[in-house]
């Protein structure tokens, strides 16, 4: 008896060390696109970022830092961590919701090794044996970074390491049926799910839900305005503002955004959307239309009337009147042989419309003054400007290799576009890379440098394919 009672007192600890282990720190959700760090520093080396509403487990606060982790992570060591992001930025509950898919799921058919840096010089840290699944990002020249394929931070201290991207080939229904993966149309984006205990579910297993779709659509009138943009996240670029009193539909609700269609839209179907909006907003500022039912006016039918054959001789009633009018006549003289008509109201083209006068818009800077955040310090210099290359990233966009320099530019005078292509030049001289393509991102003094760039200049590896600014971005700022 004193056995069996040892052994379930051991029994029960070591359950509540395995629980204790696994229940460290807490779940939080940025509540906006975040770095990722190599450390406890904004100085500190870029290394990956959340998007808006992401699942991640952090402990380990200091100096109003946090580690980061993947939800269903065991180990609270620092040395599990997949990087360090601001704490003032996550929080407890969700808010925004903007879902990135990043990487690509690909299957090696032979055994690779995986090295410790893009090259086989590296130290060996691992091998992939035959037809393993794994997710693949920041490609570098011939290599890239290999992940595991329910990894759901896009950091580069959560990769296994480098291997040679010529051996991997894209995943196929097919591949991932051998592999024992689960096939079929999922969301690229995986969710960590909180399982309830007694639920017979490992608590922290990834499970991939696609995001539910509301199919419900309603018809709403503005109370303010509103933006509406590309796809389901704030960094898409901006469609158009709504206005206030103006009547829209919304409907297909998905990660907290609706799709906005005109108001006689009758095709509900995303394709047809002019664009989408954050539901937070549209809550705010949007009460339901009024439904305007089709009112069936009768329409006088005038009595026939009468023509007497005294009345065609005396030419009180022309024959040729039913099918033209007459002619506006000068009014005569009330006499017992003349009939005075009603005045005849002067034709639409006769009205003159009252033009009015154009108005000027005020922007009310005080309403930025609470969210302007300190402008970056410049450490270099280039074409006269002082600037600082605030962040570089690389990432494969549309099957296509990246580079993205954020710059801040700091300037009293606005740019031209002249001035933004001789100073992009000089970074993509410096940053280009062969058979990879660069943007430069411009920010300039007062703007928000998480929001949209002020200049867009992008490049492949021979010559400038496009520029352009946006204007927009500039109110609250001292240019606008």
């Amino acid at each position: 008896m004193h056995k069996i009672l040892m052994t379930t007192l051991v029994a029960a600890c070591l359950l509540l060390v395995a629980s204790a282990a696994f229940a460290f720190g807490e779940i939080a959700y940025p509540d906006r696109p975040l770095n990722l760090r190599a450390s406890r520093s904004p100085k500190a080396a870029w290394i990956g970022s959340l998007y808006p509403g992401q699942k991640v487990r952090i402990a380990h606060e200091k100096d109003g830092w946090v580690a980061i982790y993947e939800p269903g992570e065991t180990d609270s060591s620092e040395a599990a961590a997949v990087g360090f992001s601001n704490a003032k930025y996550l929080k407890k509950t969700r808010g925004r919701y903007e879902p990135v898919v990043w990487g690509e799921l690909v299957y090696t058919p032979r055994t690779l090794n995986v090295r410790s840096k893009p090259s086989v010089k590296g130290n060996k840290v691992g091998s992939l044996h035959g037809m393993e699944h794994v997710l693949i990002d920041f490609p570098e020249d011939d290599w890239t970074m290999v992940f595991a394929p329910d990894a759901t931070i896009r950091s580069q201290m959560n990769a296994m390491g480098y291997c040679a991207a010529k051996y991997f080939q894209p995943a196929t229904e097919e591949s991932k049926a051998k592999a024992g993966l689960a096939t079929g149309t999922e969301s690229s984006v995986q969710e960590v799910a909180e399982v309830p205990s007694g639920s017979g579910q490992v608590s922290g297993a990834a499970v991939a839900a696609p995001d539910p779709v509301s199919s419900e659509m309603l018809r709403v009138v503005l109370t303010a305005k509103v933006n509406v943009r590309q796809s389901r996240t704030s960094s898409s670029p901006l469609v158009r503002t709504l206005k206030p009193n103006e009547i829209v539909q919304i409907g297909l609700l998905r990660n907290g955004w609706y799709a906005v269609f005109s108001a006689n839209d009758m095709i509900r179907s995303e394709s047809s959307s002019m664009g989408y909006a954050l539901q937070s907003l549209i809550d705010k500022a949007t009460s339901p239309a009024p439904v305007v039912k089709p009112v069936s006016v009768p329409v006088p039918v005038p009595a026939p009337e009468v023509v007497t054959m005294e009345a065609i001789k005396s030419e009180a009633v022309r024959p040729e009147a039913a099918t033209s009018a007459p002619e506006p006549v000068a009014p005569m003289p009330a006499t017992p042989e003349t009939v005075v008509s009603e005045p005849v109201p002067a034709p639409p083209s006769a009205v003159v419309a009252t033009v009015p006068k154009q108005q000027t818009m005020v922007i009310d800077r005080s309403a930025f003054a609470k969210g302007k955040r300190p402008d970056p310090t410049p450490n270099q210099t280039a074409h006269g400007y002082q600037y600082r290359l605030v962040e570089k990233s690389e990432a494969r966009q549309f099957g296509e290799n990246w580079i993205t320099l954020k710059v801040f530019l700091s300037t009293s005078k606005l740019p031209g576009r002249d001035a933004l292509k001789d100073f992009a030049e000089t970074l993509w001289k410096d940053h280009k890379r062969v058979t990879k393509k660069l943007v430069v991102l411009i920010y300039l003094p007062g703007m928000d440098m998480e929001n949209l760039a002020y200049g867009v200049i992008k490049f492949d590896d021979e010559k400038m394919l496009e520029l352009w600014v946006r204007k927009a971005t500039l109110f609250g700022t001292k240019f606008m």
